[in-house]
């Protein structure tokens, strides 16, 4: 084969390769990384597919290869091609999360003195006709040149100012610079430790020992005598950068030439987080619900269908799914195959982890962003190795190089979080799984007490294979209402109108306050839930009625009183609180609203001493500051423990005797159709948290639409209510699961291009749905987005809604400054 398609980094159409020539002096495979010449500059590309012929009649060749060997086999590659189909985003960028973490890089040009400016030697020469004819900012720029010999390219074509590209062609053309590109290495490489080892040679009478003939030790010039002899005691544990200290680096390079010593390099891996967490011995017995649910999962395990089965596991919270998962994983191991375990957050990886390493000591690796780059190489290139049977970590995981995958399971599968919406590809980790399980014949496990609307709408069609754990372990299996029948925590629901009608204007309704100085006072622990960060959602002047905003985001400012800084939760931009209002003068800018900050406070005031806890995005940044807060809600340390929806995912305390849900209306009323389900979710996650131990449970949400269904189903623990309720309306609004939505979001600078680009893109979408003759597609939009400028950038949205929309979008040209967001999460 002597070319290869290519897919480079660059902005190109989706699922589109460059024909590429293989030069004689090195050979390439598919799923190796080279370096390419693209347009005027070289760039990364990645080996799809080697052919006969090329796509054009000239190619040109491949620079280099930036790695020895394949990094991406040909079954993830498969996976790439169907991403960038799916998600309608180039293949480099479908092909970018399964590298090795510090695998991408950009190439580093600078800029030389040319011929003719290394010919001037004194300033007359820069009065030269042909230099005077030069645009002034071309001239300063060349002299900048000459008096610092060379400059990188980005601040070179900046001082040439506008249409600087093209000027620096014009320069390298005339020769007045040269152009120098340097292919860099990637930023994190394997890292070895190099060890000595004594050689055994054989006499003639087969016995070993460890001297070369004609050399015995006692020749040998002490010094190196005893670096001989050192080793020989240790055995093959010698590193060499000890014995450069001790005996120097002629000593050893004498005993290797002479045959007495051999050396030998490992590679050394990075403590991570796994690494420190210890594995507890526990063992749960099934009950009866929990063993066929498993022999149901061990049958399709079995089974060896194509394409394998995905199985809906449906538990209250509390039911036991989690040890369902492990025994699960431990039979896919004893066959010696491998399973990922993807959790909705990165907070809850070390709880997860101590549970899985209990079960696999030493067998497992975990993944996240919040690891460094080195830990995530290490762990990278540990599991490819296949040194772990089991990935546990968030969306990306998913990606893990393992060889031979048996089981996907998905915890908490109903979460938002497991939608990539910050970078390309904008994929879905729930439908890659699916398509993963295909190419790899592994089987689907998605576990929820509140599952997807979608997810739970294929099960009951028959698509997926759906299980029930209706009850808590231990619960008994009584006829009475729905939530003691499941052993779920009694809930109450406190109409906060009634409390202000009544003169309490606390943001803690007089149930809630009883029932938390009840809680602390019987040793036990309690969460109180709101999903608002900070102390004010807003600060407002009652003179005038100016409410501070971001200058970069159409959102309010959100006070921090831990810093008593304004915060934009949009952007991250910060403030001072102002004293003064800035558009009247006034003195009388009060803080409104309420966040997890406040909450404390109003904790610590009614309870003076108990050791509160904040748990939101502002306390824990990290994978390790969640670890510690867990420990401290696990040991008793924490007696009550204020979070956003950090705390309704997956937290196992037993102590737990008290959920508070400050504020259920949060996010209710949001022009998005699955923000019902959201909410509702939210509410039956966190109402999950109480009563899982011995001691009753009890569950207090306060709200000022008691009415509305989503609250009462949630107070119920109704999910077969709020599913009918919520079928319903998609139904008639033709909303998943019955079609497809693509949602496309523009940004820019200037509000009129961008509200242009998105009317232009509405008209030609629906020019080509009418000369299709298309019933079943739609176009929604365009309309301002929510909020309608973040970071500087106005926002217009629209969306289409119909079936088989990829291959309607197949040949529609997207502009610049348009985001393609295949399944949107969000469609605000």
């Amino acid at each position: 084969m002597r070319y290869a398609e290519v897919a480079v980094d660059a902005p190109v159409a989706h699922s589109r390769t460059f024909s590429y020539s293989i030069p004689t002096a090195f050979t390439v495979e598919p799923g190796q990384l080279v370096w390419v010449p693209f347009g005027r500059r070289v760039a990364q590309g990645v080996v799809v597919e080697l052919a006969e012929a090329p796509q054009v009649e000239v190619t040109r060749d491949i620079l280099q290869p930036i790695e020895p060997s394949p990094l991406i086999n040909p079954l993830h590659l498969n996976l790439a091609k169907w991403l960038s189909r799916y998600y309608l985003c180039s293949l480099y960028t479908a092909i970018s999360p399964l590298l090795p973490p510090g695998f991408e890089a950009q190439v580093r040009s600078k800029v030389f003195p040319g011929r003719r400016i290394s010919a001037m030697d004194d300033q007359s020469g820069w009065e030269e006709q042909e230099l005077v004819s030069l645009r002034p900012q071309s001239t300063e720029a060349l002299k900048s040149l000459a008096g610092s010999a060379s400059l990188r390219e980005p601040d070179f074509v900046k001082m040439l100012g506008r249409n600087g590209e093209r000027e620096l062609l014009r320069l390298i053309e005339k020769e007045y610079v040269t152009r120098q590109t340097e292919l860099p290495r990637p930023r994190v490489a394997p890292k070895y430790e190099s060890y000595l080892f004594p050689i055994q040679r054989e006499n003639g009478d087969g016995d070993s020992r460890l001297e070369q003939p004609g050399t015995p030790p006692q020749e040998l010039p002490q010094r190196q005598r005893e670096l001989l002899l050192s080793v020989r005691e240790r055995g093959s544990e010698y590193r060499t950068t000890l014995a450069n200290k001790e005996f120097g680096v002629g000593v050893i390079d004498s005993l290797v030439r002479k045959g007495l010593l051999g050396r030998e390099w490992l590679r050394i891996e990075q403590p991570t987080v796994a690494s420190n967490i210890e594995a507890e011995e526990s063992r749960h017995v099934l009950t009866a619900e929990q063993r066929d649910a498993l022999a149901s999962i061990l049958q399709d395990l079995d089974s060896g269908a194509n394409p394998p089965s995905v199985t809906l596991l449906h538990g209250v919270t509390g039911s036991g799914k989690t040890e369902v998962y492990l025994r699960a994983i431990e039979h896919v191991v004893a066959r010696g195959q491998q399973a990922i375990f993807l959790v909705p957050e990165i907070a809850l990886t070390p709880q997860t982890m101590q549970r899985v390493n209990a079960a696999f000591p030493g067998r497992t690796a975990v993944l996240h962003s919040r690891m460094t780059q080195r830990q995530q190489f290490d762990q990278w290139w540990k599991i490819r190795d296949g040194q772990c049977d089991v990935v546990v970590g968030p969306r990306s995981s998913l990606f893990a190089p393992l060889p031979n995958l048996g089981l996907i399971v998905i915890d908490e599968e109903h979460e938002w979080t497991y939608k990539q919406e910050e970078a390309h590809p904008l994929y879905h980790a729930r439908t890659v799984a699916f398509e993963l399980g295909r190419l790899t014949g592994a089987t689907v496990v998605l576990g929820s007490a509140t599952p997807d609307v979608e997810s739970y709408y294929r099960a009951t069609r028959g698509r997926h294979r759906l299980i029930e754990l209706p009850r808590r372990i231990g619960a008994p299996a009584n006829n009475g209402a729905k939530g003691s029948a499941q052993g779920l925590a009694p809930v109450e629901i406190c109409d906060m109108r009634q409390e202000l009608r009544e003169g309490n204007r606390n943001m803690f309704s007089r149930s809630l306050s009883k029932a938390l100085q009840g809680c602390v006072e019987q040793g036990h622990q309690a969460i109180l839930f709101l999903n608002r960060r900070g102390n004010a959602t807003y600060i407002q002047c009652r003179d005038c009625g100016h409410v501070v905003t971001c200058p970069r985001c159409s959102v309010t400012m959100n006070f921090h009183s831990v810093d008593n800084r304004l915060m934009c939760h949009r952007c991250g931009r910060r403030a001072r609180s102002p004293v003064r209002c800035p558009q009247c003068g006034g003195t009388s800018i009060r803080n409104l609203g309420v966040g997890t900050q406040k909450v404390v406070l109003e904790v610590e005031k009614l309870l003076p001493g108990v050791r509160v806890e904040r748990w939101d995005a502002d306390a824990t940044r990290t994978g390790l500051d969640s670890q510690g807060a867990m420990e401290r809600l696990n040991s008793g340390e924490t007696q009550v423990l204020v979070g956003t929806q950090m705390v309704a995912k997956g937290l196992d305390v037993p102590n737990v005797t008290l959920v508070g849900v400050v504020l259920a209306d949060v996010g209710l009323y949001l022009p998005d159709f699955r923000a019902g389900e959201r909410a509702f979710s939210l509410l039956c996650q966190v109402s999950g948290r109480a009563g899982r131990g011995t001691s009753p449970g009890k569950v207090i949400v306060q709200t000022y639409s008691p009415e509305y269904y989503v609250i009462a189903a949630a107070a119920s623990q109704d999910y077969g209510a709020m599913f009918q309720r919520e079928i319903q309306a998609r139904r008639q609004l033709g909303n998943p699961p019955f079609n497809q939505l693509v949602h496309f979001i523009y940004q820019d600078v200037n509000a009129n291009m961008c509200q242009r680009q998105a009317v232009t893109t509405a008209r030609e979408l629906r020019r080509k749905v009418d000369a299709q003759g298309l019933t079943d597609v739609e176009v929604i939009g365009p309309a301002p987005g929510m909020p309608s400028r973040l970071r500087g950038r106005h926002r217009w949205h629209l969306i289409l809604r119909g079936r088989n929309l990829q291959r309607f979008l197949e040949d529609t040209p997207i502009p610049r400054g348009c985001t393609v967001d295949v399944d949107p999460a969000h469609v605000l």
